[in-house]
């Protein structure tokens, strides 16, 4: 690296290599040309490695494959993926169950072969990226004594949906990653996300320091009209 940082994601070692936010194994080739990256050591690196193939995987299956692009990602990361790692395909398929598929009226379709997500691995991976992104856009790094959460979501909650439009817009590779971010201007390490992989897999996530309190959350633009007050929840 041309000099030397911090790694993003520790706050602590020495960073000798780079790592991309999100994980860039999620984009089929050829892959965006705004790929996020940020300054990590070693350590941090390597040990997602085996956590970023499983969530190429499931972010894999939960796109499908009805276009191009998702078709692509289908073709060079989850079956690539399932056929050289004997490991992880043997524990896609235990977990593998049919479920009962509805419509929001209650109306039976039929069922489906469905895989459970396994929490663990997929939370790291979206921690990671909460942590990463903040570097991205604000410079500074998560400290150790903030909280760091990201959870999967079936639809937007309200306290989130309440400013949603007033938090600033990004993307990577278009609709493949759609995120939106805002922290609090009296407490910076306070900052909240959405992240969108592929229209299909909603996230929320949070940072946030061990003190409640209501903040005025600055979206990081300019224009007074983009700040909104919020409160920080757990």
């Amino acid at each position: 690296m041309a000099s030397r940082q911090i790694c993003a994601y520790c706050g602590t070692r020495e960073a000798t290599t780079i790592d991309h936010v999100p994980p860039k194994s999620i984009f089929p080739k050829p892959r965006p040309h705004n790929l996020v990256t940020v300054p990590a050591c070693f350590r941090c690196n390597n040990e997602s490695s085996a956590d970023d193939e499983e969530f190429r995987v499931f972010i894999s299956i939960t796109a499908g494959h009805e276009t191009p692009k998702t078709n692509d990602l289908w073709r060079s990361g989850l079956i690539p993926t399932l056929r050289h790692n004997q490991r992880l395909r043997s524990s896609t398929l235990s977990r593998s169950r049919d479920v009962d598929v509805r419509t929001p009226g209650g109306i039976f379709l039929g069922r489906l072969r469905a895989i459970p997500l396994r929490a663990d691995p997929h939370k790291r991976v979206l921690r990671r990226i909460v942590r990463g992104l903040y570097y991205h856009h604000f410079g500074q790094i998560v400290e150790t004594e903030t909280v760091v959460d990201a959870n999967p979501m079936r639809k937007l909650p309200a306290e989130f949906a309440e400013f949603l439009p007033d938090m600033v817009l990004a993307n990577v590779g278009g609709d493949a990653f759609i995120y939106r971010y805002g922290r609090a201007m009296e407490s910076p390490q306070d900052s909240l996300w959405v992240l969108w992989f592929y229209r299909r897999h909603l996230v929320c996530g949070h940072t946030q320091t061990q003190e409640r309190r209501t903040h005025t959350f600055d979206t990081d633009a300019t224009p007074a009209a983009l700040r909104v007050r919020s409160r920080v929840t757990g």
